[in-house]
């Protein structure tokens, strides 16, 4: 899933301009070969470990790396990775605590310090980031990466004036990164500089002439000089580059709305909101199109909706931040996940629950989460097999079992159901669900006493419950 910018792009520039991958390194050992299988025993844990990392079998890696780290305990490289490891699975402050350790033993190695940077930006910490950006310049003043992402910093700082130089000094010592000069273009956008902001775009779509972000980013700035046809071929241009930018759909929307185009401007915004419904503006634009059409209900439907999503809308941008500079960031996924869920929006939360427990098997909740998507969408085959990944990894989790047996109950496997809710109810004996399950069972098996006991039970939990909420 791509996610268009929020309005307007060059705001944005404060949540989204840093080099925030830190580095990983990957690189072979001299005379070594990076080994394709990692099931065959290899003097070396690190080899096996990068060939997990390749994989993306991060759970996997996290165990190799540790396994490296008995062995060399002051490698700053083997700190850096696991720092790595545990940035991907979502442990933000243990990435930090390897990743300090990374940077204090390679006091003269500027990209260690980059990384500790880095981790601290996806944290929001700027204080903290700045000064381990810092830390690599003081030791090689020519290190762009320490310029660029000290660059970053400002931005979300919302000092575009200091990122400018920076991303300019960035430049001079690397001319030919073009995500440096993309950002850069945002910046001078920020600072209301269009003509130097279009000029830096122009030369990144020159070597990329498909990318999306600098396509919408130069119809913005065009908007901004009230070149409003200049734009909407450039709005045009990145939905011919990627048909899933939202944020050019609600752009181009915004002027059929100005020309009278009511019908085609709604199909439109349905088409964005359908992409990322994470753009509050969307909602808003449809709202005012069915009041000028005199669908009040629906108007006032949308406008609610405008509102939720407003509340919200900077910690989606913030999230998708995250993954634009990492897409195996887990925690991320997962956030999204929780954020669209409780929207109401489960068709954008579900795949973001499944990339976060793809990333990290881990991840109980985003497991969770996912098992009770697909069990209340009627995927009784994909649920159990999310709730059985958390019961393999802790037997005693209670509402992972409950729900097995509810699903188990839905796919008419009664014995099965029964026993998995007995098995809750031995963990948890005031589990409401499992003993309105348990009283279903029974009464298909046609086992009417004990299907009256569980209900019963189920009767006095609730009642409990509203006495201690009164």
């Amino acid at each position: 899933m791509k996610y268009g910018h929020l309005l307007p792009l060059f705001a944005v520039v404060a949540v989204g301009c840093g080099e925030t991958e830190p580095p990983s390194p990957m690189t072979k050992l001299p005379g070594q070969a990076l080994p394709v299988a990692t099931e065959q025993k290899v003097e070396d844990p690190r080899l096996v470990g990068r060939a997990l990392m390749q994989q993306k079998r991060y759970v996997d890696a996290l165990a190799a790396y540790e396994e490296a780290r008995k062995r060399y305990p002051q490698s700053g490289e083997v700190l850096a990775t696991l720092g790595r490891i545990h940035l991907a699975l979502g442990d933000l402050e243990e990435a930090t605590r390897f990743y300090e350790m990374a940077a204090a033993l390679a006091g003269d190695k500027p990209d260690m310090q980059v990384a500790l940077g880095i981790v601290h930006l996806k944290l929001n910490r700027y204080d903290e980031a700045q000064a381990a950006f810092a830390a690599a310049l003081a030791v090689d003043s020519t290190y762009a990466p320490a310029r660029r992402n000290m660059a970053a910093v400002y931005s979300k700082q919302g000092r575009f004036g200091e990122a400018a130089r920076e991303y300019e000094l960035a430049l001079d010592l690397r001319p030919e990164h073009l995500r440096t000069r993309f950002n850069l273009g945002l910046v001078y956008a920020g600072l209301g500089r269009y003509d130097d902001s279009r000029r830096e775009l122009e030369r990144v779509l020159d070597a990329e002439p498909d990318n999306a972000r600098a396509l919408y980013a130069v119809g913005e700035a065009l908007l901004k000089e009230n070149d409003e046809d200049g734009a909407a071929g450039y709005f045009a241009r990145t939905l011919a580059a990627d048909t899933t930018y939202a944020q050019a759909h609600v752009q181009l929307a915004r002027m059929l709305m100005r020309q009278g185009d009511l019908t085609t401007a709604a199909d439109r915004l349905r088409r964005a909101i359908l992409i990322e419904p994470g753009i509050a503006e969307s909602f808003r634009l449809i709202g005012q199109i069915h009041l000028r059409q005199g669908r009040e209900s629906a108007g006032a439907k949308a406008l609610e909706a405008y509102e939720k999503v407003k509340k919200v809308e900077k910690d989606i941008e913030l999230f998708h931040d995250r993954l634009r500079n990492d897409p195996d960031d887990a925690e991320a996924h997962y956030s999204l996940g929780v954020i669209y869920s409780r929207l109401g929006f489960t068709g954008v939360a579900l795949p973001n629950y499944a990339k976060a427990a793809q990333i990290n098997p881990r991840h109980l909740q985003a497991l969770n989460n996912l098992g009770n998507i697909y069990f209340r969408g009627g995927y009784l085959d994909q649920a159990a097999a999310a709730y059985g990944q958390i019961i393999q990894q802790d037997a005693e989790h209670t509402a992972a079992i409950a729900a097995l047996g509810q699903v188990y109950l839905s796919q008419q496997r009664v014995d099965e159901a029964i026993t998995m809710l007995n098995r809750a109810l031995a963990l948890d004996p005031n589990w409401l669900g499992a003993h309105q399950a348990l009283s279903e069972a029974y009464k298909r098996l046609g086992q009417i006493a004990k299907s009256e006991e569980h209900k019963r039970i189920a009767m006095e939990i609730i009642e409990n419950r509203k006495k201690s909420n009164e």
